[in-house]
């Protein structure tokens, strides 16, 4: 590939990610002006249904705001202050996002349950209204949305779950509207509500174990300790992997670290060469990108550093 047709390439995944950028950040828009109507309309009418669905909404606005985020922190490199990069951020924001999350949804369960103690009137065609609002608003999110594969793929694709999720949830708002347009009994709208509120609780508890991960440096899903270390053991000149250590870097991104003994003392330039095979190979293998090996000629002691150890990145 010459020069041109790098600067061509390089361009063009810029264009991709603006273009993916300015997608998620209209869903958002969209998704955060109707979920502020959708709590005006449902305190108007005393139907708390549409409040939770106006949380689920919220749920949907959050995952799209933290992949707006994460879409564009990936872009920046790292700096002598962030050596990781902040990809990381995106995980902190949907983890305190959550939690603001949780407390609204305990209002919600907490007022379903007194409007079953005592239920109220809702104005059923209004509820059906506001539902068949929602599952356009939320259709159309999941269209502009769409699949996106580059920087900050994972929020998206989370992201996007959150929309359809929410569009089903739509459908049961209108359910429960048509029930109380037919003279149903009043219950229907607490009890729909606690099935909206269940589901958000669903999507925002998925959301906290998965920033916790990430912020706690838990081994990714996808990939073990002893998958790097039967890898990297099976290359030729190799006798063992010890010391393996896996941490997320935001995003898809993963680090690894291990101790790699060769078999035989070696030169620094020899240990340059397998180096560079073996980060060939994860990241071809298990798509890692950033990988510190530290060379040995023998098992590490206690504590205690091999006179040949050659530590290379």
């Amino acid at each position: 590939m010459n020069e041109n047709d790098r600067g061509h390439h390089h361009d063009h995944g810029n264009d991709h990610r603006e273009t993916s950028g300015r997608r998620l950040t209209g869903a958002a828009a969209i998704n955060i002006g109707f979920a502020v109507v959708q709590v005006v309309a449902g305190l108007a009418i005393g139907a708390v249904v549409v409040l939770a669905d106006a949380a689920h909404q919220a749920v949907d606005a959050i995952g799209l705001i933290t992949a707006v985020i994460a879409v564009r922190v990936a872009r920046r490199p790292a700096t002598a202050t962030w050596s990781f990069g902040l990809g990381k951020a995106d995980a902190l924001g949907g983890f305190i996002s959550a939690l603001l999350l949780l407390g609204s949804v305990a209002w919600i369960v907490f007022e379903s349950i007194r409007r079953l103690l005592d239920p109220e009137p809702v104005d059923g065609v209004a509820v059906m209204v506001i539902g068949v609002l929602a599952i356009v608003v939320n259709g159309g999110s999941v269209w502009l949305v769409g699949h996106d594969h580059g920087a900050g793929a994972i929020a998206v694709r989370a992201a996007r779950l959150h929309l359809l999720t929410d569009l089903a949830g739509s459908v049961i708002v209108v359910g429960a509207g048509a029930v109380l347009a037919l003279g149903g009994p009043e219950w229907i709208d607490p009890v729909a509500s606690l099935v909206l509120s269940a589901a958000v609780l669903w999507t925002t508890w998925h959301v906290i174990v998965s920033a916790t991960s990430i912020l706690l440096d838990r081994t990714p899903d996808r990939l073990s300790a002893a998958d790097v270390e039967a890898l990297l053991g099976s290359q030729p000149g190799i006798d063992r992997v010890h010391h393996v250590h896996l941490r997320p870097l935001g995003g898809s991104r993963v680090s690894v670290t291990a101790h790699v003994v060769v078999d035989g003392a070696r030169s620094v330039h020899d240990a340059q060469a397998i180096v560079d095979d073996l980060r060939h190979v994860l990241a071809s293998e298990h798509s890692i990108t950033h990988s510190t090996l530290q060379l040995e000629c023998h098992p590490c002691g206690d504590g205690s550093e091999p006179d040949c150890a050659t530590l290379l990145e």
